[in-house]
């Protein structure tokens, strides 16, 4: 008797990996916070990790290494595999101060692959809402970045903690940011504010020394939205900036003062 034939089950798309692998880093995530959560800082008082943050990014690598045992992934909590020209990044809690004291909002998971030319795929999951924010390069669809406004009138969203303030310029840089944007914001998870911007919610994004796991998924939102995301050098930082072109040329500009 000829046993009969499974049905032929495709290749995932690399989207399609990092959407399950970011799905897995919510749900260890929620499980761990179900449980009272021990906390501690990595150094400054606004860099924070829990339990969650290790449980949640193991979920991810166990997704990537399954579907992709030859790509690399770099994990902020510490995972590090070695692969040929493809890389993963994996930021299992982003916001963990906002998830370790239990506020409503404020944390989402970010995963995202990248090679020699930049991010191939992409996905920013918030568990608040489930809203998935995903997309893979060259994908394209309608763009979702604001017009440009001057920056006098556009609400930008960046993070300065005391030890990026510390780098040479960035304070100087941050007290003109201040005086010029017409709204600055801070709502936590670098990827899900990148993830704003690329849904037309906030005009721009601009942060000094940003992490490869709160910059590459968000970036990748953000040009397939039809903007721009850049680094920009300076004498003391690198500074990371997001939104339609003619405005993250204008926060350049300030930033190369």
């Amino acid at each position: 008797m000829v046993p009969p034939r499974r049905p032929h089950q495709s290749r995932p798309t690399d989207l399609q990996v990092a959407i399950q692998a970011v799905t897995a880093a919510v749900t260890a995530a929620e499980q761990a916070r179900s449980a009272p959560l021990r906390a501690r800082t990595k150094g400054v008082s606004a860099d924070v990790v829990t339990e969650a943050d290790g449980a949640a990014e193991r979920a991810a690598a166990s997704v990537l290494r399954g579907h992709r045992p030859q790509d690399g992934i770099l994990g902020e909590e510490g995972t590090r595999h070695a692969g040929g020209g493809r890389r993963w990044v994996v930021d299992g809690v982003d916001g963990t101060v906002a998830f370790a004291n239990r506020l409503t909002g404020g944390w989402c998971s970010a995963v995202a692959l990248e090679d020699a030319d930049g991010p191939l795929a992409a996905a920013v999951l918030d568990p608040q809402t489930r809203e998935l924010h995903a997309a893979a390069r060259g994908g394209g669809g309608p763009a979702g970045v604001r017009p440009a406004v001057p920056l006098a009138r556009a609400h930008v969203a960046t993070f300065l903690r005391q030890d990026r303030l510390a780098l040479p310029g960035v304070r100087a840089i941050a007290r003109v940011l201040l005086d010029a944007a017409g709204l600055i914001r801070h709502a936590g998870p670098g990827s899900l504010e990148l993830a704003w911007v690329a849904a037309g919610r906030l005009d721009a994004w601009i942060q000094p020394q940003v992490d490869p796991w709160d910059w590459v998924p968000g970036a990748l939102l953000v040009t397939e939205a039809g903007g721009a995301a850049r680094v920009v050098e300076t004498a003391g930082a690198r500074w990371h900036i997001a939104g339609p072109a003619a405005l993250v040329d204008e926060l350049m500009g300030l930033a190369l003062r």
